[in-house]
């Protein structure tokens, strides 16, 4: 069978066909069928033979000063099986050997990948079965105690050691359970050599002791002295950059060594072992992050086919670093919401920093986004940094973007712009890595129109986009809602059980408009069950008949119907909105606060409307 030689020499690169049942492979004096040109040798270097099975075999000259090595190890004196295209180093030249076909053209020799580990005299026939048994294991990512099974296994089948132990750190897989397997004595526990394993914890390091005769402190370990230890060799198990455990093995018979070979060897395994349980801790972990996050998003869980485009929106834009603005009714949740896009985000171990822009008066806004130097205004007595600052690495929420002065807006443009900051009274600009989402729940659209808002910065707002429905239009969410905050209300009453709700009263949360959504459903239960004492949450309780809500509601209606010919949505929505605040003060006695519970906004968000329609002074 011809045989096709591809050698790389001091020379250059040539290829040659030899027919011959064996020849040798020599330097330039040596008579050889096939020439080297090798450094320091002038004779036979290595002889190439095919058996009766049509196999290759190879051996190398004894005495060379150089080793001959192929893919499964060096090559001695004796014949060993080679395989077909694999490449010799002999000292500085690579010789590649391959068989050619006198059939000429037709098809490939078939054979089944399992014979192939059963060659007889195979150097690589245990490593094949290594390869078979730990691929199959990585595969499936089957439990830690069948991959450690499987690697010990391994070890005992391709290396001159009698036993094998492996223990895995307790964060490993959640067990930190210890493994034994023995040539005599199966999976029988053994004393194995502490000394050597704890060098192994301290250093991270891999310990190797060849011959433990041969060694002045080994030797004198006490377990390798009661135990016979003739060799032993052990290396952490590392994966994800941390240590999961140690691998160890030894020989207790007298005189058996660990060569460098089996070092390699057992490391090699010890490497597969690594990264199946690495792939397990990994996919533990990113299902462990999902249900925190299924447990932690609570705007994402929703049973209304309205909220699925705005839970897709949400899961699809959270990756993203563009901005996103935010858009709905007052009170549909538009900041857990914005929580949810920040957590789902490589930001989340970042910070979230919300701010509210009606709720901060016009002449701080500067000061409490951008910051401010010590002495640059009356009453600075110090330097203060600002809220853009104290979202570096994470997400700022301007949450009622539309209440923010025409002034301020040129400045968070520039922001947006450049990602800069720069505090008032001071030269310094603060550059940042920050997200920007959005939030209102005005008409943006008519703002631009009416001057009220730039239409440079609302389009730098709107790169993305995600409209939250109204409660009315996610009722199928009622129930789960009403659990969700009845929960928080047993929580802070310090009750020990979850508190019922009679179906009346159910029935009449369903027919209640709630104009404050969300928002406004959390703060009736959280009254319901503090009014109800621990009880069953009865109709009564839920205080949806207060005159000054009807009043409010005869109020809007009036509005809506009598002298609104030829007024836009908005302008009819701002009256609406000023007759509810003047029924809701007139209600109230003139108390803010309690007036502010009643519309279902804060308190400084309640002043700051009054103040932009004219019903109070600032």
């Amino acid at each position: 069978m011809p045989i096709l030689l591809e050698i790389t020499d001091r020379t250059g690169f040539r290829e040659m066909q030899i027919v011959a049942e064996a020849f040798w492979l020599g330097g330039p004096k040596s008579g050889c069928e096939v020439l080297l040109d090798v450094p320091d040798v002038h004779g036979r270097v290595l002889e190439v033979a095919v058996d009766a099975q049509g196999r290759l075999r190879v051996r190398a000259e004894p005495g060379l000063p150089f080793p001959v090595r192929c893919a499964t190890g060096s090559v001695g004196a004796r014949f060993e099986h080679f395989l077909d295209g694999d490449v010799l180093n002999v000292g500085p030249a690579l010789v590649k050997l391959r068989f050619q076909s006198e059939a000429g053209e037709g098809t490939a020799q078939e054979l089944d990948p399992a014979t192939l580990a059963l060659v007889p005299g195979s150097p690589v026939g245990a490593w094949y079965q290594t390869f078979m048994d730990m691929a199959d294991h990585l595969e499936g990512l089957e439990a830690a105690d069948r991959m450690v099974a499987a690697a010990m296994a391994a070890i005992v089948r391709a290396t001159g050691a009698d036993r094998v132990h492996v223990v895995l750190d307790s964060d490993a897989d959640g067990t930190g359970d210890s493994f034994y397997l023995s040539r005599p004595d199966g999976g029988r526990a053994f004393r194995v050599s502490r000394s050597v394993v704890n060098q192994v914890r301290e250093t991270g390091r891999v310990v190797h002791v060849p011959l433990a005769a041969a060694d002045p402190v080994v030797r004198k370990y006490q377990s390798v002295r009661s135990e016979g230890i003739s060799a032993a060799v052990a290396l952490p198990v590392q994966a994800l950059g941390k240590v999961l455990g140690v691998m160890y093995a030894d020989c207790v018979r007298d005189g058996a060594v660990l060569t460098a070979e089996d070092l390699q060897r057992v490391a090699f395994v010890s490497r597969m072992l690594a990264s199946s349980l690495g792939n397990r801790v990994l996919v533990k972990h990113l299902l462990d992050h999902d249900h925190q996050s299924a447990a932690l998003h609570t705007a994402l869980v929703s049973h209304s086919p309205s909220c699925s485009d705005m839970v897709q929106r949400v899961k699809l834009y959270a990756p993203a670093d563009y901005t996103v603005l935010l858009r709905g009714e007052t009170g549909t949740g538009k900041e857990v919401v914005a929580r949810a896009l920040h957590d789902l985000s490589r930001r989340s171990k970042g910070p979230f920093v919300p701010v509210n822009c009606a709720a901060i008066p016009e002449q701080l806004m500067e000061s409490m986004l951008f910051g401010h130097e010590k002495g640059s205004f009356t009453g600075a007595a110090h330097t203060r940094r600002g809220h853009f600052e104290e979202a570096h690495g994470g997400t700022i929420l301007l949450d009622e973007i539309g209440d923010m002065a025409l002034e301020l807006q040129a400045k968070i443009l520039r922001v947006l712009q450049d990602r800069v900051v720069q505090p008032i009274g001071g030269r310094r600009q603060i550059k940042i890595d920050v997200r920007i989402l959005a939030a209102t729940h005005q008409d943006l659209e008519q703002m631009v129109r009416a001057g009220r808002f730039r239409e440079d910065l609302y389009y730098r707002l709107r790169e993305l986009e995600i409209l939250l429905p109204p409660l009315r239009e996610r009722m199928e969410d009622l129930e789960m809602l009403s659990g969700r905050f009845l929960a928080e209300a047993a929580e802070e009453l310090g009750l020990g059980h979850l508190q019922t709700m009679h179906p009346d009263a159910f029935v009449r949360l369903r027919r209640h408009p709630f104009r404050g959504n969300i928002r406004e459903l959390r703060h009736v239960l959280k009254g319901a069950a503090l009014r109800a004492a621990g009880g069953t949450i009865l109709a009564s309780h839920l205080d949806l008949d207060r005159p000054e809500l009807r009043a409010s509601a005869v109020g809007v209606d009036m509005v809506a119907d009598a002298g609104t010919a030829g007024l836009t949505w908005k302008e009819r929505l701002e009256a609406q909105e000023k007759q509810a605040l003047q029924r809701t003060m007139e209600a109230a006695g003139g108390n803010l606060t309690k007036a502010a519970e009643m519309f279902g906004v804060p308190r400084t968000t309640y002043r700051e409307k009054l103040v932009r329609h004219g019903l109070l002074t600032d």
